[in-house]
Order: C-alpha cells, then sequence, then structure tokens
C-alpha cells in the first residue's frame, strides 16, 4: 500500500496510514466498539471476546495495510485492517470508538479503502460480516456492497469465511462475504 500521508478531514477526524506507535492504542478501540454487541442477545458474547493484538496490528502497519481516524488531538478513534487478496482488497477489521460512533468514520475509512484498492488496481473490495446485525450487512449495502451469493465467492474469501466459523466460533448461516465492485 501507499506510503503517503493521504489524509481525509471530515468534522475534526483525519485519516492516516497508522504508525507503530499507535498500535497499542488501537485494541482498547476495537474493545469498545464490540460492547455494540452487548445488546444482541445471540451475539452478546462478542462484547466479551478478544480483540486484535498489538503484534497483529503491527503486521498489518508493516503491510501498510492500516489506517486510522485520528481526533484533532492525533489520537486514534477508529481504524480499518486490509489485505490483499488475489481478487480484492479484503477488509480484515473495521472498527470505531463507541464514543465517536455514528459520525461517518466507518464510512470515511471504508472510502479511504476503495480508493486504495482503486491505486493499486483491483477490481473490488471485499469483507466478511454478519448477515441480520444492522451496523454489519445492511450498512454495507448501504454503501453499495452486495451479498455474494455462495456460488459467487472466490476460494480466498471462502477460506476466511470457514475459518471464522472454525476458528472464529461463528454460526456459518449469520455470515455472509460482501463485494464492492470498483
Amino acid at each position: 500500500m501507499t506510503t503517503t500521508q493521504n489524509k481525509i478531514k471530515n468534522n475534526d477526524i483525519t485519516l492516516r496510514q497508522t504508525q507503530i506507535d499507535d498500535a497499542v492504542k488501537l485494541p482498547a478501540i476495537e474493545q469498545s466498539a464490540g460492547q455494540l454487541f452487548s445488546t444482541l442477545e445471540d451475539l452478546s458474547w462478542i462484547s466479551e471476546s478478544g480483540v486484535q493484538s498489538v503484534e497483529k496490528h503491527l503486521e498489518f502497519i508493516r503491510q501498510q495495510g492500516h489506517w486510522v481516524a485520528v481526533n484533532s488531538d492525533n489520537e486514534p478513534v477508529g481504524f480499518i485492517m486490509t489485505k490483499p487478496l488475489p481478487e480484492s482488497l479484503f477488509i480484515h477489521e473495521l472498527s470505531v470508538s463507541q464514543d465517536w460512533q455514528n459520525r461517518g468514520i466507518g464510512k470515511l475509512l471504508i472510502q479511504k479503502v476503495k480508493d486504495e484498492a482503486k491505486l493499486y488496481h483491483f477490481d473490488a473490495v471485499t469483507l466478511t460480516t454478519f448477515r441480520h446485525v444492522p451496523w454489519n450487512a445492511p450498512y454495507y449495502q448501504r454503501l453499495g456492497f452486495s451479498i455474494l451469493p455462495e456460488s459467487e465467492i472466490p476460494h480466498s474469501l471462502q477460506e476466511i469465511l470457514d475459518d471464522e466459523v472454525e476458528i472464529g466460533g461463528f454460526v456459518k448461516e449469520m455470515r455472509c462475504a460482501m463485494k464492492f465492485e470498483l
């Protein structure tokens, strides 16, 4: 990914490539974002689950597939992690701190990934998510993503879905793969 510090401003939010020093702050953001799942009876366990480790964040930062949304004090309030797949740029994780949700930060981070995907000549941006959670599949559909029918899920994306079920403990029928065509 690019090493330039492309900055996007929205109110008091700036997007920039994540720096190594940011990594220790990111698990708390994901933990905060995950608290929203406590409102869903069937998924409340997620709010108490583990989050991406600092080491995992560092891995994505070193591969230049990680961006943060920072406030006017340059403190991270949200982040997005991506990795290239053969057919797309895949969104591995998107989290916005609870105090900063519903301000368009997630949308800005997703737009950043779409821009990066175009820059690196990907044909699509993909992700996996929950079908029925309002801030998951329905949210991404409003941003132009579509749910892939099972027969159209590329092998690399299917492997991610399978791992989410086998390793992550998710119920297969609750998950879906989504794609935004560039």
